[in-house]
């Protein structure tokens, strides 16, 4: 069995109403198709807690995984296009890598926020095609 698989990603997020700007202008995300060892980085083993009730007996489980949102980032995202800002009377400032996202104004959270959702996305239902 050979699967053919991209090595990359692109998708284009919703900040801002980028959606509804012509190709030429919209921000476009381009991301690593994740590997086994990037999402063992990216995700810890879950943990189980046991929550006992007052006579001692186990109540219920709790099973957490842990997400490092940074890490997330740092190891799948490429490139960043059409993404910029200016501070009055300054200069444009590109946003291309992960280092430019995190050192960006506040007002670009959410498009981090909506770039660890689709890679959290990514990693969470990594499969075989159907096709394939």
């Amino acid at each position: 069995m050979n699967l053919e698989i991209s090595k990359e990603g692109v998708f284009i997020p919703e900040f801002n109403g980028n959606k509804n700007l012509s190709v030429t202008d919209q921000i476009t995300v381009r991301y690593k198709i994740p590997t086994v060892t990037i999402k063992n980085r990216c995700r810890k083993k879950p943990q189980a807690r046991g929550i006992a009730s007052a006579d001692g007996s186990i109540d219920h489980m709790e099973i957490t995984v842990e997400k490092d949102e940074t890490t997330i980032v740092k190891e799948m995202l490429v490139a960043i296009s059409g993404c910029s800002y200016s501070e009055k009377g300054g200069k444009a400032v590109l946003i291309v890598s992960a280092q430019d996202l995190f050192n960006a104004p506040i007002n670009f959270e959410p498009l981090l926020k909506e770039i660890v959702a689709e890679f959290d996305n990514v990693l969470d239902h990594s499969g075989i095609d159907e096709k394939n």
